[in-house]
């Protein structure tokens, strides 16, 4: 009897612990966990079939075609993380071409935080009065390619200044699309027909943009940065 009690107690225990655990990671530890660099990725690939499948998924949300946005938007989160992961293993790689001075990670990097600014701006305002499926994926699309360029141009950041030197004409020229973002954001926040659910994931998306935002400014906001 008393083993029995026991044996009870003991599963009562497990099943109240096992409520309070998560059904998933949070949002930005899996999302995190997507962005790790790799060493080698098609990355311009990428970065087309991204924007193929970009144009393809706002269309079809556009004309309710949930069923084919949702397809696209899995092509969209996939592709960003494979391109953004691609370019983020090859900032401080040194020059491919034993004839050329240039290093390889500037263009990636220019380019797939290209591709990342344009995802925010197209999929963000679609989230007005959208739900269901099509609705999770465009939160994800955005938070992936949020968190991806953020990591990316963290790496860049980190780089000894000499290096951050080959990165600087391009990025410099990227800083007002932060501000095009938060400002898409703020509109979307205050007057779209939010899901809780959306609404969570672009105020995580908005932190993560203020947060690279703030960093991008403090290194480049101050026009060209001379050559060492």
């Amino acid at each position: 009897m008393h083993r029995t009690i026991t044996t009870v107690l003991a599963c009562a225990l497990v099943a109240a612990a096992l409520a309070f655990v998560p059904a998933t990671a949070p949002a930005s530890a899996t999302t995190a966990a997507t962005c790790k660099p790799t060493a080698k990725t098609a990355w311009a690939a990428a970065v087309k079939k991204a924007q193929t499948a970009l144009g393809v998924a706002a269309t079809s949300v556009q004309n309710h075609n949930y069923d084919r946005a949702v397809t696209k938007l899995k092509v969209v989160r996939n592709q960003v993380r494979i391109a953004s992961t691609g370019a983020t293993g090859l900032i401080g790689k040194p020059p491919t071409d034993p004839e050329s001075d240039d290093p390889p990670g500037p263009p990636a990097v220019l380019k797939v935080a290209g591709l990342e600014h344009q995802v925010t701006m197209k999929l963000v305002p679609l989230l007005d009065g959208l739900r269901g499926r099509a609705m999770r994926k465009v939160d994800s699309a955005v938070n992936v390619a949020d968190a991806c360029r953020d990591v990316m141009l963290g790496t860049v950041l980190a780089l000894k200044p000499a290096k951050i030197d080959d990165y600087a004409d391009g990025l410099s020229d990227t800083l007002p699309s932060y501000k095009k973002e938060l400002t898409t954001f703020s509109n979307v926040l205050a007057t779209a027909d939010l899901s809780a659910r959306s609404r969570s994931a672009m105020q995580r998306a908005q932190q993560v943009v203020t947060k690279t935002s703030a960093a991008m400014n403090k290194q480049f906001g101050g026009g060209e940065r001379p050559t060492s």
